[in-house]
């Protein structure tokens, strides 16, 4: 495979230096998009707070005199409506491909809002346990195609000098559901009644709504209507979402790059598991690795240790208002993630997850230290939310948007979709883990050993530091087709950043294996077609 890229490299040039003006309708698009995320947002604050509201827990819980509100909760079943949103979520990713190829990207946001409005009717109206595992599962199949989608969607449309700060609106709206659903439990934490749940849990059907109708007004990706031979819908998509002031010819150079990257790929329409087999040959296989890599490593910050329950945490570790503590650390994520917007625009991949994870590592150390120094204490407990508001501003700021970023913009054109899902599916196995176990750690209980679960995360945050160091490419400022012509080149990770782009060129033997997977594929399709036609 071969392709010159001077055009590609010199139109991400002009297209950093137009004025800001002329992306407004790009950035308002993906802004728009980015709203999706809301949802999962909301659901995780607002099930974070479920587990220590005693109107949820005279239904779902046990009495315990020993608890802080006179209600316990059992292990198994605070395991279960946590982790099982996970496995949810990991089976949204995985099957992202097969909604994403055939459908599109942008009415697939409809098929995820179906499953969350028929997810969430079943935990307001149910109160059988079996029966809201079963709905927290569907609601993180429908998180796993929002973060998905939106965040392949606003790969794929936005130009690279904006693509890190647009896909970081992704983790604002995260920011912003969580505040609103911290906010919503803190109001109704005193009934106790059924609708001390259950009214937070009809805010969950706002979003889905509103995208089931905004999902069909939104452009298609370019990217994808080219890789489905419709280039003059691309071209017509493109200018919805560039908007009349972007200049004609920019318009046109771009949608050339893409169909020439999409040419240089030879072939776009692969089955899935001939997709699956591609992400692993030698073309494409270090590509995959980092895609895994940046989706493993969310979970491996801790932040689904304290997304999912930071306020029963709180409560456990003496905190005497875990709900307000909760708002505060949403609060203090949106002020994070805003900052994140202005981080991603101008500074690297690189440097932004190596700081990250290492300052992710120290308060992590230190929250497990002050507890094991002096557990219990009013001091403790203070010193404790104080490390988890510093956490949380960090990830929302700097891990969280960037390993989004980072797997959704190094797969190529062909495989983005079934990588990226691949990426995320791990990372939210990763999040089960945790999910499933975290309980066992912290719940009086159970093993209670509280916030020294710290030291784990303080060892997963420095391993992913030193990975990033040796192994993560740095993309800031690159388009998509650049980095296509750098990973075929086998570019070293040290010399991404000042490597000069002029054409690809592919080891023959490894595009022998490529070509012949592809091959294979379409053979396959063919016997398929064949047998179909014949009974």
């Amino acid at each position: 495979m071969a392709f010159a890229s001077d055009s590609v490299e010199n139109l991400a040039i002009r297209e950093a230096r137009l004025p800001w003006r002329h992306n407004v309708q790009t950035i308002l698009i993906c802004l728009l998009v980015s709203t999706t995320t809301l949802q999962y947002g909301l659901d995780t604050n607002i099930i974070n707070g479920l587990q220590a509201m005693k109107g949820f827990l005279m239904v779902f819980g046990h009495k315990n005199p020993a608890a802080p509100n006179g209600y316990g909760i059992e292990t198994s079943f605070q395991q279960a409506i946590t982790s099982l949103m996970n496995i949810g979520l990991a089976t949204g990713a995985f099957t992202l491909e097969f909604f994403a190829d055939r459908l599109g990207r942008r009415k697939s946001f409809t098929v995820a809002s179906l499953f969350v409005i028929a997810a969430n009717l079943i935990l307001i109206l149910s109160t059988n346990k079996g029966v809201i595992i079963f709905g927290r599962f569907l609601i993180g199949v429908s998180n796993g195609f929002y973060t998905g989608f939106t965040s392949i969607y606003i790969s794929e449309a936005a130009p690279p000098h904006l693509r890190g700060s647009l896909v970081s609106f992704l983790q604002m709206s995260v920011c912003i559901g969580t505040v609103i659903g911290a906010c919503i439990n803190n109001a109704t934490m005193r009934m106790e009644s059924r609708l001390s749940y259950q009214i937070p849990l009809f805010a969950l059907f706002l979003v889905p709504t509103l995208w089931f109708v905004i999902a069909f007004l939104i452009p298609e990706s370019p990217r994808w209507l080219i890789l489905k031979g419709r280039p003059d819908d691309a071209r017509k998509h493109l200018r919805r979402l560039r908007g009349s002031s972007f200049p004609a010819d920019f318009i046109e150079a771009e949608i050339a790059c893409i169909e020439q990257a999409v040419e240089a790929e030879k072939d776009s329409k692969l089955r899935f598991w001939a997709a699956a087999r591609l992400m692993f040959s030698p073309a494409e296989r270090r590509r995959t690795l980092l895609s895994f890599a940046a989706g493993l490593f969310v979970a491996a910050s801790g932040f689904p240790f304290m997304s999912g329950y930071k306020t029963y945490f709180f409560q456990i570790a003496g905190s005497k208002t875990p709900f307000i503590d909760s708002i505060i650390v949403s609060t203090v994520s949106l002020a994070g993630a805003t900052a994140g917007l202005f981080c991603h625009r101008f500074m690297g991949r690189r440097p932004l997850l190596i700081f990250g994870y290492s300052v992710q590592a120290v308060l992590m150390l230190i929250i497990a230290a002050v507890w094991t120094a002096n557990p219990g204490t009013v001091t403790t407990g203070k010193v404790i939310v104080a490390m988890v508001v510093i956490f949380q501003c960090i990830y929302s700021a700097l891990v969280g948007p960037c390993c989004w970023i980072v797997s959704g913009e190094i797969p190529n054109n062909r495989l983005r979709a079934t990588t990226f899902g691949f990426a995320h599916a791990i990372g939210f196995l990763g999040y089960f883990l945790i999910s499933f176990t975290t309980p066992y750690f912290i719940n009086p209980e159970s093993l209670n050993i509280g916030p020294q679960v710290g030291y784990i995360w303080f060892g997963s945050n420095t391993i992913a530091a030193v990975f990033v160091y040796f192994f993560l490419p740095e993309t800031h400022r690159r388009s998509l087709e650049n980095l296509d012509e750098m990973f075929y080149n086998k570019v070293p990770t040290r010399k991404f950043k000042s490597y000069q782009c002029t054409g690809v060129v592919i080891n023959p033997e490894e595009d022998e294996k490529t070509q012949a997977i592809e091959t294979e594929s379409k053979s396959n399709a063919a016997v398929h077609l064949e047998e179909q036609v014949t009974h």
